[in-house]
């Protein structure tokens, strides 16, 4: 297992062996659509190595959809966030009668122990993503990030392995997340073309039903927030998915053990290289 992760306490007696505890203090994942090529689809790729991601970007429907992330070597851009690479999303080319199978469809990717979480995780995960909706006006929407607990598995059962979404969903009026298969549980505010970040806080425990999950949208602070607990939560794979009129566009999907590591200030802001072992932070002050 990952030492920079779910650390495995066995010189410890066989009761603590069975939880796993997130190692604390670390960047675990960057993802900033670095190396891609440009307007070619994820799953056509060999994706480049990005810590806390195993193997290529897959094509995550098995029952509806057939348009796939294209990525681009244009990134968002944020006001305070140092930004690098380039973003992944999918062109605008419908104005209505958004999901449908020829504009519909995800991609997935699968992620390695340093940021999977199962019934033994214990500790504190925290992830941001940049994203931008173009607001297309259909009757049902649905453009999210999501997590999984299995990446076979995706839309082939009704997304009964769906862990956690964020982003639109509905008639795309409003910035949502859930839980589970619950798309649209918590509205966070009325939705626009501009870009937001969102950050998430995963509380884990190893007691059933312990688990929670708070969530903002652009936080200057780690203050305040949408929480939701009582949960189990697994997932090993994480999905871009885009049931619209293909307008969604993600981009600096980061993970860590802090808030800072997921929020950083512009003077601590990642500087380069690929992964967190290729980061460069600023003491603060």
């Amino acid at each position: 297992m990952n030492p920079q992760s779910h650390l495995k306490m066995t010189a410890l007696p066989l009761l603590f062996i069975l939880s796993s505890a997130i190692a604390p203090a670390a960047v675990l994942s960057y993802e900033s659509f670095s190396g891609y090529t440009d307007a070619t689809q994820l799953d056509n790729q060999t994706a480049p190595t990005v810590a806390g991601y195993v193997g290529n970007w897959v094509h995550g429907n098995t029952s509806f959809g057939t348009q796939d992330i294209l990525t681009s070597s244009t990134g968002l851009t944020y006001a305070g966030l140092t930004t690098t690479g380039g973003s992944a999303g999918v062109p605008t080319n419908t104005a209505g009668g958004e999901i449908v199978a020829g504009n519909s469809g995800r991609n997935a990717r699968a992620l390695d122990s340093s940021i999977t979480v199962d019934a033994t995780t214990t500790g504190t995960l925290y992830m941001s993503f940049l994203f931008q909706t173009g607001r297309e006006t259909g009757a049902a929407t649905y453009q999210m990030l999501e997590l999984y607990n299995g990446i076979n598995t995706i839309d082939t059962n009704g997304d009964a392995t769906r862990a956690f979404q964020a982003g639109t969903s509905g008639n795309g009026n409003n910035y949502t997340f859930g839980v589970g298969n619950s798309a649209s549980a918590v509205s966070l505010g009325a939705a626009n073309t501009a870009v937001h970040q969102f950050l998430v806080r995963f509380n884990l425990s190893a007691t059933a039903g312990a688990d929670s999950a708070t969530i903002w949208l652009d936080p200057t602070t780690e203050t305040g927030g949408i929480s939701t607990s009582g949960l189990n939560l697994a997932w090993n794979a994480l999905s871009l998915a885009d049931y619209d009129g293909n307008s969604a566009k993600w981009d600096e999907i980061r993970w860590g053990t802090t808030f800072a590591d997921v929020v950083p200030e512009p003077s601590a802001a990642l500087l380069g290289g690929l992964g967190f072992l290729g980061l460069l932070r600023r003491r603060r002050a």
